[in-house]
């Protein structure tokens, strides 16, 4: 392919013209959000309905099997001037592209909204979200209108905090949609946003159709294509769970690997805002001061937790051990140290892993 020249925020890129701009992007570590793409499978607009669909003995048919999904449409940006779906957008010489604007994020905001109006997001929205159990609710929500124990991971939640949820966002009211237990997977159709990348996944790197989508009362209803998933022309390779961006579809079993499942290039997580890249420009801002910090690697998995009585001296000795960071300042750095360090183990069953390593010393 021949090479284009492109500036992305003013960032002057070389590349293989016929790519996206997201793939562009993506590829220099320049975060666009976006949930209905996933680098293993095309792009999610002008994907079609099909005339049926099951959830289950639970039959859907389509009301306009004409209609092509639209995308997320979280992935917006400005191409000289025009806004675009950067997912589907591919590159061309000279293009000036901006990535973030009052205009965009106000557009990806209400975009996002109408996703979460029809997901579980008390979750995403709470102050304790962090240090939560996921067992109790602090402030008694139901557990149909909690997220899943995926929670930790949900790509839906770290795009959700990356770009800010509205005020306005609808409350979730529980559907009640079918949850399925098949041969090998768990379908809770109650987790489904619709992206469809299970769909294409499906076709495309399967080659299957054991998965599609129809329209009804306007909304997107994906599911089988038959009434089992044997019926469907399921071949049971896990490709669905692999690429799902919630707790929609999950495993029954533990996951046997195989050549499709382990084809799927897993997608890095969006940096949370609450967390700061570790960098040494960065560490110049940490106080000397006595607290606690926390290292993150480079997809947001919390590997270390410290006390100490100078932040900013521990964390540049500490700096090799991750990617991201946050801190606070605490004089009780010990207590509050400890206090962490519980919250995790409660949360998930074993210590953070360089926190781990230290413990083997002793």
């Amino acid at each position: 392919m021949s090479k284009v020249v492109i500036y992305i925020d003013g960032v002057k890129i070389e590349t293989e013209k016929g790519k996206t701009i997201l793939e562009v992007a993506l590829e220099n570590n320049i975060y666009i959000p976006n949930l209905c793409y996933h680098p293993n499978i095309s792009p999610g607009p002008g994907t079609k309905a099909i005339s049926v669909v099951y959830r289950g003995k639970m039959r859907y048919d389509c009301e306009n099997e004409n209609y092509e999904y639209q995308g997320c449409q979280l992935c917006i940006v400005s191409v000289n001037g025009r806004l675009v779906k950067a997912c589907e957008f591919p590159v061309d010489d000279g293009l000036e592209i901006i990535t973030d604007n009052d205009e965009i994020r106000a557009i990806r905001r209400e975009n996002l909204s109408k996703i979460l109006a029809n997901h579980p997001h008390v979750c995403i929205t709470c102050s304790y979200r962090e240090g939560c159990d996921r067992i109790q609710c602090t402030f008694g929500y139901p557990v149909e209108e909690r997220c899943c124990d995926l929670f930790p991971k949900c790509e839906l939640r770290y795009v959700a905090e990356y770009i800010g949820v509205p005020d306005d966002t609808p409350k979730y009211v529980f559907s009640n949609q079918p949850v399925i237990e098949e041969k090998l997977y768990r379908w809770d159709w109650n987790y489904c946003i619709g992206c469809l990348r299970c769909v294409r996944a499906c076709r495309e790197v399967r080659g299957a159709n054991a998965l599609g989508f129809v329209i009804k009362e306007g909304k997107i209803i994906v599911g089988r294509t038959a009434p089992s998933d044997k019926e469907s022309g399921c071949k049971y390779c896990g490709v669905c769970v692999e690429v799902c961006p919630t707790g929609a579809v999950r495993d029954i079993k533990v996951k046997a690997r195989n050549k499709w499942r382990d084809s799927i290039v897993p997608k890095p997580l969006p940096p949370l805002k609450t967390l700061i890249p570790l960098t040494q420009e960065n560490l110049k801002n940490v106080p000397n001061k006595p607290g606690v910090f926390r290292i993150y690697d480079e997809n947001m998995e919390l590997v270390y937790i410290k006390g100490t009585p100078n932040l900013k001296d521990e964390l540049i000795n500490e700096a090799e051990k991750g990617k991201y960071f946050d801190y606070e300042e605490c004089e009780m750095y010990t207590m509050r140290e400890s206090e962490l360090i519980q919250e995790y183990l409660q949360k998930h069953g074993r210590m953070p892993k360089y926190n781990d390593e230290l413990a083997d010393l002793f």
